[in-house]
């Protein structure tokens, strides 16, 4: 095969493509191209806030070990929550959007579990006001919870929202006896 033939042959071909004037291909792009587009955002933003949930609960992990050993005794709430955002990535809003409650009981048995959301699909003032931040004396049972009010920004996938206005929110917990680390 000659040279010649092979650029006569490619120079048919796209002749052959440039007359080529319907559109379907145009249409057919333009009718797949808006659903394909939507689910990738939809993907991306659904990995993003399990991405956001894991690293939270890796904060939440790693900011309750300095309660339970002792090492966050003399922390103020601000300080306990900077200590769990010190473990965040960097594009999660904490000042905003993060609250912590911390609350010391004397054994597991009287551990109560507080609702975050009221009626309306809004945080509780429980969670929002009137947190608290009790990290306990030793051997004390100590429950650590962390909530995120993730805004979706997809359109239509409001059934991952259980927060109003189109919010999910994301929460961490952990609950351990304190060891026994002395005054």
């Amino acid at each position: 095969m000659r040279l010649s033939d092979v650029i006569s042959r490619n120079t048919r071909f796209i002749k052959r493509y440039k007359k080529s004037e319907d559109g379907t291909t145009a249409v057919e792009f333009a009718l797949v191209a808006a659903p394909f587009f939507y689910l990738l955002l939809a993907i991306f933003e659904t990995g993003m806030m399990l991405f956001s949930e894991y690293v939270i609960d890796n904060g939440t992990a790693q900011a309750s070990r300095l309660i339970r050993t002792g090492q966050a005794k003399d922390f103020t709430q601000q300080e306990f929550k900077d200590e769990v955002c010190s473990g965040l990535a960097a594009f999660l809003d904490c000042t905003n959007r993060l609250y912590v409650d911390v609350q010391s009981f004397p054994d597991f048995a009287s551990v109560n579990s507080i609702s975050a959301v009221d009626g309306d699909g809004e945080l509780t003032d429980d969670i929002t006001l009137n947190s608290n931040f009790n990290p306990g004396a030793e051997l004390e049972v100590v429950v650590v919870r962390v909530y995120y009010d993730w805004k979706l920004i997809t359109p239509g996938i409001s059934l991952l929202a259980d927060l109003a206005n189109g919010r999910r929110l994301l929460s961490s917990s952990a609950a351990f006896r304190n060891e026994p680390f002395g005054t």
